[in-house]
């Protein structure tokens, strides 16, 4: 975009293509790109240059230099902080800028097309700041304008069909977005919080899931040869109940939703596999997926509960969370059905102490209770333990 005797370009065309302008005189503009083999987008910016300043076929009023990415991050932090400054900045000020649905769209896809490509799984939004976790370290990002930040959070809310004026209460949410032409599933939590400038502060968490990139084949999860034996054991199992431990952002989605893909694979579709997740985070071919809601009535007790009229042979259950749950699926492995769970626990002993503390009962969690995963990310690598179990190998440590 241009402006006035300036010739400039907007913060999300920045941000999206990796070219900020340096500096500029009358005739010519320099330009920082983060790929100076990018043959297409210079002759796009040349183009532009030329047209603005009226120096068609002058070689001279382009120059292209290659930026890393710490130069390009501040000039685009400042670029957003200041509602579109950059080097230029004498000629906007006083600017009024309005963030238009569109720019905010694109500063969304941008964000989440930057954090794919920097292997990030999460987008934190607090307040003005965004950063990515990548490989279980928060990076800093950028730093947003008071305007996009609340353009942006709209739009987020709007796509995850959330309330989009309400920032005082926590909300919950996702949707898919189609990002260069590859679907990515987006989890989305906001939480208010308190804010230095404003009373609608939130901090918004994007949980970014690409299928392509992440495999669902047990083979290809970082497990050992000896894990993956016994991980295949679990699947060929008619009945029981396994339990995948670890702390959010583990991998336990992921490793259940490769084990109902084994389990798909290997019996040749003849097995009705229902899971139940709040929200789903995988597209599973052949497995009946029911989503959570339960702001509308729709919990896992009452969706468990019908579940059983539905003639499954197995059940994935998204999270044991309460007392009602934990028992349904004890029960559901003792009537014949083989039943996949997550728990939050860090450890074999305490994810059968937890059943405990649910409510559920020790003898009939013992008699059931076929085996663990307890799963965690180490630098982006999978580390886990693994036991399989005999119902005469849990041991009762609630009566001992």
């Amino acid at each position: 975009m241009t402006d006035g005797n300036a010739f400039t370009l907007s913060p999300v065309f920045c941000l999206h293509n990796g070219a900020v302008v340096l500096e500029q005189d009358e005739k010519s503009v320099s330009f920082g790109l983060l790929n100076e083999d990018d043959e297409i987008l210079k002759r796009r910016l040349e183009k532009a240059v030329n047209a603005k300043l009226n120096v068609c076929g002058d070689e001279n009023s382009s120059t292209f230099v290659s930026i890393d990415k710490d130069t390009f991050n501040k000039q685009i932090s400042w670029m957003f902080a200041h509602d579109g400054e950059g080097p230029e900045k004498d000629f906007l000020k006083n600017k009024s800028v309005e963030i238009s649905e569109n720019e905010a769209a694109a500063l969304l896809d941008a964000l989440i097309g930057n954090a794919l490509k920097s292997d990030a799984t999460d987008i934190h939004i607090e307040g003005n700041l965004v950063r990515y976790r990548i490989r279980g370290k928060l990076c800093y990002e950028i730093e947003l304008g008071e305007e996009r930040r609340r353009a942006l959070s709209q739009r987020i809310k709007l796509l995850s069909s959330l309330n989009v004026v309400e920032s005082r209460r926590p909300q919950d949410g996702h949707f898919v977005l189609d990002s260069n032409g590859k679907k990515v599933f987006v989890r989305v939590s906001t939480l208010p919080t308190v804010g230095a400038f404003s009373e609608d502060d939130e901090s918004i968490v994007l949980r970014l899931l690409d299928p392509e990139k992440i495999p669902l084949d047990l083979n290809k999860l970082g497990f050992t040869c000896e894990q993956l034996l016994t991980l295949k054991k679990f699947c060929s199992l008619e009945n029981g109940l396994v339990l995948i431990c670890g702390a959010t952002g583990s991998g336990k989605s992921t490793t259940a939703g490769a084990m109902l893909e084994e389990i798909r694979c290997t019996t040749g579709d003849s097995k009705k596999i229902i899971s139940l997740e709040d929200p789903p985070e995988y597209v599973l071919e052949g497995v009946s997926q029911v989503q959570i809601l339960e702001r509308h009535g729709l919990g896992f007790t009452e969706i468990l509960k019908r579940t059983f009229r539905q003639d499954p042979d197995v059940i994935f259950i998204g999270e044991i969370r309460d007392r009602e749950t934990a028992e349904i699926a004890v029960q559901a492995a003792l009537t014949g059905h083989l039943v996949f769970a997550t728990l939050h626990t860090a450890s074999i002993a305490q994810a059968v102490l937890r059943m405990y503390d649910l409510g559920a009962s020790p003898r009939l969690v013992n008699s059931v209770l076929r085996g663990v995963i307890v799963q965690k990310m180490l630098e982006g690598k999978m580390s886990a333990k693994i036991r399989y179990l005999d119902p005469a190998d849990v041991v009762d440590k609630k009566n001992n």
